[in-house]
């Protein structure tokens, strides 16, 4: 397998560069498709004036910082859409790239809980560190070991993700029980007409009937 051959030669084995080029045009249209999607459920007016996003960015950040985030921060939507396309285009890859990851970091400055901007950063990283991003939407397979060490990277981070994720959840009774999905629906549930967008109560009906059996006990530890 070329990663256990790669960690035997140190990263000097040659391997595919048209998969991590192949990875950096996913990678940009992904993002891209994200960013687009954070300008709607009010994403482009979250820093309006006295909005709760706005108040809680001043006490996180403090009134001076939190208004150059206000000022800087509908631009920057902006600015990352279009890296994010040049990054799928293979227009200036790496400098996109760096453009990229400073948009989705933005977002560590406001998200309660930025799981998803955390793999971007990290698996941008990884992408920055290749040697062969390729320009364009060429895909070059000629065997090299430019981009060997960033493909074993990506491997590494993705499996501790995803293993990390799967060890707290075993470790966690009322995840294993199901308890944990149905609190979620339950308080979902009794806040959805108090919700602006409806896609934030996107649950299955399937999920509802059949996941949904909180027992009132359950209800009251929600409380």
């Amino acid at each position: 397998m070329w990663f256990f051959d790669s960690l035997a030669s140190g990263f000097d084995h040659p391997t595919d560069p048209g998969r991590l080029q192949l990875f950096r045009i996913v990678f940009g249209a992904v993002v891209a498709l994200r960013f687009a999607l954070s300008l709607g459920q009010g994403g482009w007016s979250r820093f309006a004036p006295d909005s709760l996003s706005t108040h809680l960015a001043e006490q996180r950040l403090g009134p001076t910082r939190a208004r150059w985030l206000a000022a800087a921060y509908r631009p920057a939507l902006l600015v990352r859409i279009a890296a994010a396309l040049a990054l799928a285009t293979g227009l200036a890859p790496r400098l996109a790239l760096v453009v990229v990851l400073g948009g989705a970091a933005m977002e560590l400055l406001y998200l309660k809980s930025p799981n998803a901007v955390r793999y971007t950063l990290l698996t941008g990283t990884c992408l920055l560190l290749a040697g062969d991003l390729g320009t364009g939407l060429r895909i070059d397979h000629d065997p090299s070991n430019a981009n060997t060490w960033a493909k074993c990277l990506l491997v590494l981070v993705t499996t501790d993700i995803y293993w990390n994720s799967a060890w707290q959840k075993l470790r966690s009774p009322q995840f294993r029980s199901g308890l944990y999905l149905a609190r979620w629906i339950h308080v979902y549930g009794t806040v959805r007409a108090r919700l602006p967008y409806r896609r934030q109560y996107a649950v299955p009906g399937l999920v509802l009937r059949h996941a949904g059996n909180l027992t009132d006990r359950d209800v009251r530890l929600c409380a």
